[in-house]
């Protein structure tokens, strides 16, 4: 039953291969429940960026439509994950003085710290997504999650200021609002997945969280409980089905197929004896193959996206122990061999990443294909949540003052 205080969100994952859309109602505890989850073939959409708009606009009508039928809503807002390799991470530092006579930290000097680290040249084709806090230092004492309270002269943030490119997020916006929608919030699809998936545990021993989709394939790295990295790269699964089709001379449709039902990327776990039937065209009889032979087709290609990612890291220096592993989300997270491989890549544990099970969510769903869509709707039930914390709201909550409560929604509107 719904309240007054709850309110009703989508989120639209708008792939390369498929346009999903989660409608949830969100309570102001963060508690959230699954109205609908909609899928439709995606149009107009390579590599994770919109190509043609109005192919886009009827993959994102015709998904919406559906889904608000299911719920028995009307959206107008709608929730956006971003991706691809025009995503990146800047390290950055933002260092203010204690003004207080008591030096007593306020949430107000953390914003200022915030503003001051977000205030940096970006190139006018870069636009800042969130500013994600590491950590703060007080009086050069570091490793603080949260100083609000303590006593200091000096106070100094860490951050992670993701961008993006600025004519990616346009054609998103654009295309949402002659859909007849407005975007309420863009988010890294990276953010999406590691709250859909990853525990405050994983989050803290230090984990690699990567999400194989059909066009892109993006990346999220947390150490001490915060993250550290993001980035990706513009190749996904639809380029294994490429491969395929290539290398065997058949249509991209019996390519899909065959690595869908017989694909493996790690040859040592493929048997020499394994064998496979490759359907034909044109009424002519199916064609047995040794597997292996499959398998060395895809190998490479998933090989090529680890080491890709892997050579990103090296590039930004990020290093750590990363007790949590490697964890695999997205279509190709569901290639067999896939685990086994990413822990070769990167000598580490790796597993498949399942969403949470939702209240209302079928349990079809809590299947890696649909990461970004139900993160999405949970990043916000955490900034909901994060923010009635704070404010205080008129159902149960103290009630806080219109300025603290403009304070904190400017601080909010910072940070995510």
């Amino acid at each position: 039953m719904r309240t007054s205080s709850d309110k009703i969100m989508m989120g639209l994952d708008i792939g390369s291969s498929w346009v999903r859309s989660v409608i949830a109602t969100i309570s102001s505890d963060g508690s959230v429940t699954i109205d609908s989850l909609c899928e439709h073939p995606s149009e107009g959409v390579r590599s994770g960026s919109i190509v043609n708009i109005e192919q886009a606009i009827r993959a994102v009508n015709s998904v919406v439509n559906e889904s608000e039928k299911e719920a028995g809503v009307t959206i107008t807002q709608v929730l956006i994950g971003v991706g691809g390799d025009h995503i990146e991470g800047i390290p950055s530092q933002g260092v203010v003085g204690i003004n207080a006579k008591d030096q007593e930290i306020k949430r107000e000097d953390i914003f200022r710290s915030l503003e001051v680290a977000r205030a940096f040249e970006l190139p006018v084709d870069r636009e800042i997504l969130h500013t994600l806090v590491q950590d703060f230092k007080v009086d050069g004492r570091d490793g603080i999650k949260d100083p609000v309270d303590m006593l200091g002269h000096r106070l100094e943030s860490r951050v992670l200021v993701v961008t993006a490119s600025s004519s990616v997020c346009q054609n998103v916006r654009k295309s949402i609002q002659r859909a007849g929608y407005q975007v309420q919030r863009l988010f890294a699809q990276q953010l999406a997945d590691a709250e859909a998936v990853l525990s405050v545990e994983e989050k803290e021993m230090g984990t690699i969280l990567i999400n194989l989709g059909g066009g892109t394939t993006n990346m999220i790295v947390y150490a001490n409980g915060a993250p550290i990295f993001t980035g990706g790269v513009n190749i996904g699964s639809n380029h294994i089905t490429n491969d395929i089709a290539y290398i065997l001379n058949k249509p991209r449709v019996i390519a899909e197929q065959v690595k869908c039902e017989y694909g493996n990327c790690h040859i040592p776990s493929v048997a020499n004896h394994e064998t496979i039937i490759i359907p034909q065209v044109g009424g002519l009889p199916s064609i047995k193959m040794p597997k292996k032979e499959l398998s060395k087709i895809i190998e490479p290609r998933v090989a090529e996206i680890f080491s890709l990612l892997q050579v990103e890291l090296e590039k930004k220096q990020v290093r750590g122990s990363f007790g949590g592993g490697v964890v695999l989300v997205g279509g190709g997270a569901l290639l067999s061999g896939a685990t086994e491989l990413a822990s070769e890549v990167f000598r580490l544990s790796s597993r498949i990443g399942f969403p949470e099970a939702l209240s209302g969510l079928d349990r079809s769903y809590i299947n890696p294909r649909y990461t970004t869509a139900l993160g999405l709707v949970m990043t916000e039930a955490k900034r909901i949540k994060d923010q009635y914390a704070l404010v205080g709201t008129k159902a149960g909550y103290p009630k806080a003052s219109r300025k603290v409560r403009k304070s904190v929604t400017r601080f909010f509107k910072t940070v995510f």
